[in-house]
């Protein structure tokens, strides 16, 4: 009997164990009706939804090259640009950390990013030989013709002048992989700009007006006294700090269309605001300035006349985010001087 025993109890012990394991294991599949719709749910809830864009981005970065879309239609650029060619674009582009190793426009000294324009490549003739011979993997331009005349050299990435300069450099930041870069630089100008309009809503500057002139002399095609409203620090001083034209100067801004033209001598003095950026041209003095009409002007009887000598002109060319920046500091110091 115990011999029995001992050879049927294996056999029951492993029947039991055998039916302990199938029970657990019919205890965990069937879950609760409720507990199996709330995951059902969570996973339905919150889908991972991918569209053709970023399918297209996606798929297309794996092999170095990345899908934008762009005024031009989806260009392929690579995906982390090494050698990069610039049509004006130079501040926008430099603002996202690109290298350039190669620029169509002036150069000026007191420009912010000067030493940069040194170490890179001053492209004299804006033609697919020079281009080409700097071997750019993108091209960056305003210009929609550029689009068909370079993009046998390499991607050409079209971002129209009407698009102010921090979405210009936020584009150039999605489209080459910088954004973070471009970011960190818009927020910088943006926190300056901020800044600065706390101090133009301040009792000395609060409801005042303001004219960007410059003196061509007396004689000549130019003959007068120029204004701005772009140029010169214009788009800084108009469009970011929303700084007002006097109404004679916004009158014949709004007759003529021009945002920029020339105002003769003799009636010159009606067009001057409650301050003055005075451009200076270098080397040469204003005629304008030594005459006695000058003198009687309120805002440069008042001491309001903020003079920037010619050989800054450099600073107060373009308009990208890293030259209003210090175009902004030039500026709110200098204005400061002249209310202390």
């Amino acid at each position: 009997m115990r011999i029995i025993m001992k050879k049927i109890m294996p056999i029951i012990l492993s029947l039991a164990i055998v039916l302990t394991f199938s029970a657990c294991t019919s205890s965990k599949s069937e879950t609760p009706a409720d507990s199996e719709l709330t995951a059902e749910s969570e996973v339905i809830s919150e889908p991972e939804v991918t569209s053709e864009s970023e399918i297209s981005a996606e798929s297309s970065e794996e092999s170095g090259t990345r899908v934008v879309n762009t005024v031009m239609g989806d260009i392929e650029i690579p995906a982390n640009p090494q050698r990069v060619v610039v049509n004006w674009y130079i501040g926008d582009t430099l603002a996202t950390g690109l290298n350039i190793v190669g620029y169509y426009g002036w150069m000026q000294k007191t420009m912010p990013f000067y030493d940069q324009m040194m170490a890179s490549t001053k492209i004299e003739n804006w033609e697919q030989e020079e281009v080409m011979a700097l071997e750019p993997d993108l091209i960056i331009t305003y210009s929609k013709e550029d689009y068909e005349t370079f993009s046998q050299v390499a991607p050409v990435l079209v971002i129209e002048e009407s698009i102010k300069s921090p979405e210009r450099t936020r584009i150039i930041g999605e489209a080459t992989g910088t954004l973070e870069r471009a970011e960190k630089t818009i927020t910088a100008f943006e926190t300056k700009l901020k800044n600065a309009k706390e101090i133009f809503n301040t009792e000395a500057f609060k409801g005042k007006t303001f004219s960007i002139l410059e003196d061509w002399g007396s004689s000549g095609e130019w003959a007068g006294l120029s204004y701005e409203t772009g140029s010169r620090g214009g788009t800084l001083l108009y469009t970011y700090l929303e700084q007002q034209y006097p109404d004679k100067l916004r009158e014949l801004i709004e007759t003529s269309g021009n945002g920029r033209g020339t105002i003769s001598y003799e009636v010159a003095h009606e067009y001057f605001g409650d301050y003055i950026i005075w451009c200076r041209q270098e080397g040469t003095e204003s005629e304008y300035a030594q005459s006695d009409i000058w003198k009687s002007i309120p805002a440069v009887a008042d001491g309001h006349v903020l003079e920037i000598p010619g050989e800054y002109q450099g600073l107060f060319y373009f308009d990208d985010v890293l030259s209003l920046e210090a175009q902004l500091d030039y500026l709110v110091e200098a204005l400061n001087t002249l209310v202390d």
